[in-house]
């Protein structure tokens, strides 16, 4: 029988409410919200000046309303990035923020409805978009209509309402967008922008389309704002002007000195690729992913790109005759668009990818190569409980569903009872058809267990590394809670070995890699949290897993384990 799990989850959606001398619908708006007794409101005056003061305070008396003040007035960006800031910090276990405009443009429950969708999934950018027909007021009509043209030619995103200030953003999304430079309404299109290459998807959710007064409260500058945010989109044809003009001038100089187009090629493309890279890395793309992912597919790129590039330039100076110069500019600029295409869509953009391992997929079709580490990893566990345990033992195996290690472990040990914990179901359920009568399953979590048991032996592999470095000390110590004085504790961890650093990375850029949470530990981590409940009684890094494992047995003393006099 499978225990049930255990969930002590709070997860909160603040609703962050950005307001420069707003008007009386902000004061019906936040009414509203309040006295749903909800989700925690982040009000940000954004410098609306001592007139306004007392509108600010009377709204702050809400119930779970927080007013965060800027002294002058910073822009919509800014004051987006004040309130992710507070909600990340005052609400750390919340799923992301919903924000919405305080000139009455998103409906309550509409809110509410993104704030629902965000708890629920906090894996995608929620956009609550509108529909552009009827009493629109025509400046946001074109606004919107321009911006969607540019955003869907530059960046491959078609969307349906690209200035909704109605989103629900993910907090993992939050964090990276506090190191954007931008602080005005081009923020919210720069975070469109990276949602593509940061690998977040984004979902679109239909909402009521309300104007009041023909949207006279809006503080956006049709012509000024939405100039900005067209320049926005102008970086990423100045960087490859930059690096066209620099690697033809490093080629006309090169060609003068050798006389060798393909000399003077290699040179100029060698140079104008490193200085596109990292322009087009940190200063276009924003992408935060590591070089041993990035650099191999751009330097792909760069090379076909050169190959091509010489065969049109020498196309077009022996079979047309024309000079070297002009030559090159034409087939540079044939390869342009396909040369930003292919970075854009491939290159700089993360595949969208899971907060969490899906382990049921994992357990659906595990690799073959992890069969055979598994085996290796299976001797060396058994090697320890040979040596260490004796008769009628008891062993807990946590994070062990549908367990690799369970079949040698009874067939080598003399065990009586064998407790395997895990929060997957579907790894459990396909346990529990081999599992015999010295097997029980638990569908519970380290971090919360509700389990009395005191085992000879407690281990894990692959397990602590899934989580923050404070919840991976929980779960070190949840090991210890589980053991009797005495008994032993085995746990295996990935170390960020140079081996381990290049076999990952290798299978990132192939998109092989099936474990985004991932988290290589440092053996300085995991002793200091085995050291509070135990003494380590044998340390080793398994070398032959080309992801390089290690592994920490410790031994649980009395006035440390989970044991005592009165539980015997």
């Amino acid at each position: 029988m499978i225990a049930p799990r255990s969930d002590n989850s709070n997860i909160e959606v603040p609703i962050l409410i950005p307001a420069y001398q707003p008007g009386e619908a902000l004061d019906r708006l936040i009414a509203t919200l309040a006295s749903s007794g909800g989700e925690p409101i982040i009000l940000i005056d954004d410098g609306s000046g001592p007139e306004f003061a007392s509108r600010f305070e009377r709204l702050a008396r809400h119930d779970r309303v927080h007013l965060l003040r800027h002294a002058i007035n910073l822009g919509k960006g800014a004051a987006l990035k004040t309130g992710m800031n507070f909600a990340l910090v005052h609400f750390p276990n919340c799923a992301g923020v919903v924000t919405a405009d305080a000139d009455g443009q998103h409906a309550p429950e509409d809110i509410r409805r993104v704030a629902r969708r965000l708890g629920e999934d906090a894996g995608a950018l929620l956009l609550g978009v509108r529909e552009f027909q009827g009493g629109v007021p025509l400046r946001s009509r074109f606004g919107n209509s321009l911006t969607r043209a540019l955003l869907y030619l530059v960046a491959g995103q078609k969307l349906a309402d690209t200035q909704t200030g109605l989103r629900g953003i993910p907090a993992a999304l939050a964090a990276h967008l506090l190191r954007a430079p931008f602080t005005g309404y081009e923020f919210e299109l720069d975070m469109l922008m990276a949602c593509k290459y940061q690998g977040f998807p984004i979902a679109q959710i239909p909402i009521r389309t309300i104007y009041e007064n023909g949207n006279k409260s809006s503080h956006f500058h049709p012509i000024f704002d939405s100039m900005r945010i067209y320049f926005l989109l102008l970086r990423f044809s100045v960087l490859s002007l930059l690096t066209a003009i620099l690697d033809n001038l490093i080629f006309a100089a090169s060609l003068g000195y050798t006389a060798s187009i393909g000399e003077s090629q290699f040179l100029a493309r060698l140079v104008a690729m490193v200085f596109n890279y990292l322009g087009a890395r940190g200063a276009v793309f924003h992408s935060r992913q590591r070089h041993a992912v990035v650099f191999p597919k751009y330097a792909v790129l760069v090379a076909a790109n050169g190959f091509l590039s010489y065969a049109l330039l020498e196309l077009l100076r022996l079979r047309f005759g024309w000079p070297a110069i002009p030559a090159k500019l034409a087939a540079e600029g044939i390869l342009f668009i396909a040369n930003f295409a292919i970075q854009r869509d491939f290159v700089f953009t993360r595949r969208a990818a899971p907060a969490a391992t899906d382990w049921d997929t994992y357990y659906k079709n595990v690799p073959a190569p992890a069969k055979l580490t598994r085996k290796y990893t299976a001797s060396v566990i058994l090697a320890q409980f040979r040596s260490r345990l004796g008769r009628d033992a008891t062993i807990v195996e946590i994070g062990g569903a549908n367990s690799c290690f369970l079949d040698a472990i009874l067939a080598a040990i003399d065990c009586s009872t064998y407790h395997i914990i895990d929060t997957n179901r579907y790894g459990l359920s396909l346990l529990a058809e081999r599992a015999g009568d010295v097997v029980h399953l638990h569908q519970q979590s380290v971090l919360s267990l509700d389990l009395d048991v005191r085992a000879d032996a407690v281990f894990s592999v692959g397990l602590v590394e899934h989580f923050s470095p404070e919840q991976t000390r929980q779960a070190i110590l949840a090991h210890f809670r589980l053991v009797k004085a005495g008994g032993i504790v085995l746990i295996t961890f990935p170390t960020p070995t140079l081996l381990y650093r290049l076999t990952r990375g290798f299978l990132e850029a192939i998109g092989q890699w099936k474990f985004p949470d991932e988290r290589p530990l440092g053996y300085a981590e995991v002793l200091a949290a085995v050291g509070e409940r135990g003494e380590v009684v044998f340390r080793k890094t398994l070398w032959p897993l080309m992801l390089t494992q290690g592994m920490i047995v410790a031994r649980a003393t009395a006035a440390q384990s989970g044991y005592t006099a009165a539980s015997a």
